[in-house]
């Protein structure tokens, strides 16, 4: 890692008008653009660990000086040998902008413009985008997630009726992420008999307790027929990552607010009917390193476990996220044209929740927590689990979880009755 930060760093140096220049014309759609001055930045990136930077500067257009960005994405191999199927695969992202999949998203959601893609030696990938130069600010009122579900409804939608802005199929590119939720289950497996005893930890009183362990068990117990339902839902191009962090939400055209009134259910697909038909409202989708294929309902699991886990949602407002998040995307689902049983995207939402965030996240993350405690010199003072709420939110969120996981359950007891 010493060698490829050594590497990038000295190519960053050597960078010029002549390198430059191509990058600021596709920036500002103007083939004849003389680039006058540029400046750059690191800025935080994701959980991918690539290095980003945001070049921005000043160039001569036909129309006068204009000021100018672009966002740098630095890609490399890993040192340790990865496959094309692996959840974070390094390349991934390069490849989707590479492989136009991302001039294929419905109105509302769209993608940063890939400016360029430069490739260097040893498989190094430089990955130049469009500066979207929004402050996402935050928190975002409840019904702006169910906006954004919606625009992903649309996205989603699309691939299910074969109406994709281009008429392509689902795509089958290799390197496409796939459902990886029993993947996941196999790397929970040792930590689900230790559950139950750690709820005698006194670090964990509050966070977890004999009942929802129960509820977990029982889950697991039956997530081999939960897995075999999902499998056979129709299936999607998704995202797989889309929550706050990774979305920017656009203003209407007059530069308001999206939302900011408490809506009943009837009225919010109201709303979403006419800003979308208006064109007013925007998803900006960042970070398409984990995109791939899956069920439909599947792309919602980010966007409402992942939302509870790293955004401010008061605990009362669970329930009223949830049911807005699922109620734009089905909004979307059916702008879109699909008119499958809106049953299938419940369940498909449901039972990959339950399943991923309800049973896996407290089997791996509990056990890990418990062993960095015991592990802990005397008087140091032990790691707390992410939670803007704390351990209350954090309990509520789990059983929020297994309430949707318990949910699928009952859909399979109606079918197969």
């Amino acid at each position: 890692m010493a060698d490829f930060t050594q590497t990038y760093i000295s190519r960053l140096k050597t960078l010029d008008t002549t390198l430059l220049t191509p990058i600021v014309r596709e920036a500002l759609h103007d083939k004849s653009a003389v680039l006058l001055d540029w400046s750059q930045q690191a800025i935080e990136g994701g959980f991918s660990g690539a290095p980003v930077y945001r070049f921005a500067g000043e160039a001569q257009t036909a129309v006068g000086i204009q000021r100018w960005s672009a966002i740098l994405k630095i890609f490399v191999p890993p040192a340790n040998e990865q496959s094309v199927e692996d959840f974070a695969y390094w390349k991934r992202e390069v490849l989707v902008y590479q492989s136009g999949l991302l001039s294929d998203l419905p109105a509302g959601l769209i993608a940063p413009r890939c400016l360029a893609i430069t490739e260097y030696p040893a498989n190094e990938h430089w990955l130049w985008q469009e500066d979207m130069a929004v402050e996402n600010k935050m928190p975002w009122s409840l019904e702006q997630y169910g906006i954004a579900a919606h625009h992903l409804g649309l996205f989603n939608g699309g691939y299910l009726t074969g109406q994709c802005l281009t008429g392509q199929s689902l795509p089958n590119h290799p390197w496409l992420r796939q459902s990886d939720i029993q993947q996941r289950l196999a790397l929970a497996e040792p930590g689900i008999p230790q559950l139950l005893q750690l709820c005698a930890n006194p670090h964990f009183a509050g966070l977890i307790d004999e009942d929802q362990v129960r509820r977990i068990h029982r889950l697991w117990e039956q997530r081999q027929r939960l897995l075999t339902a999902l499998e056979t839902l129709p299936k999607t191009f998704c995202h797989f990552d889309a929550f706050p962090r990774n979305l920017i939400a656009r203003h209407d055209l007059a530069g308001h607010e999206l939302a900011g009134h408490e809506l009943a259910g009837h009225e919010l697909v109201a709303l979403l009917k006419v800003l979308c038909s208006l064109g007013h409202t925007q998803t900006v989708a960042l970070d398409w390193g984990s995109a791939g294929v899956g069920a439909v309902g599947e792309e919602l699991v980010a966007l409402f476990a992942t939302t509870l886990k790293f955004f401010e949602v008061e605990i009362a407002q669970i329930p009223r996220l949830e049911s807005l998040i699922f109620t734009g995307y089905l909004q979307g689902l059916r702008a879109a044209g699909w008119q499958g049983d809106e049953t299938l995207a419940r369940f498909g939402f449901t039972a990959s929740i339950g399943l991923k965030a309800g049973v896996v996240e407290p089997a791996i993350g509990l056990p890990n927590v418990a062993r960095r405690i015991a592990a802990l010199p005397p008087g140091e003072k032990p790691p707390r689990f992410l939670s803007p709420g704390g351990y209350p939110q954090a309990a509520a969120r789990e059983r929020h979880l297994l309430a949707l996981g318990e949910e699928a359950l009952s859909f399979l007891e109606q079918w197969q009755s």
